[in-house]
């Protein structure tokens, strides 16, 4: 397996529309790997959800609790 410093010295020889290329299908290829993750972990709640137990159950968002400490230390 070659260097990865000799991988960028190699791409740094390259005419800026191949690197313009191989940035863009990085980019992608970064994204997709991403997006894949996420969607495999995204869990969608189940059928028999009752929204009066996420009523009961819910808490506090972390902008309010962030909002709610800010004021409490001025």
């Amino acid at each position: 397996m070659r260097n990865p410093l000799e991988v960028i010295e190699d791409i740094q020889q390259k005419p800026e529309g191949v690197r313009r290329s191989i940035a863009v299908a990085a980019v992608l290829s970064t994204m997709a790997v991403i997006v894949g993750i996420w969607l495999t972990t995204f869990s969608v709640p189940s059928t028999n959800f009752n929204a009066a137990e996420a009523v009961e159950a819910e808490t506090p968002s972390p902008f309010s609790l962030l909002w709610n400490f800010v004021k409490e230390s001025f």
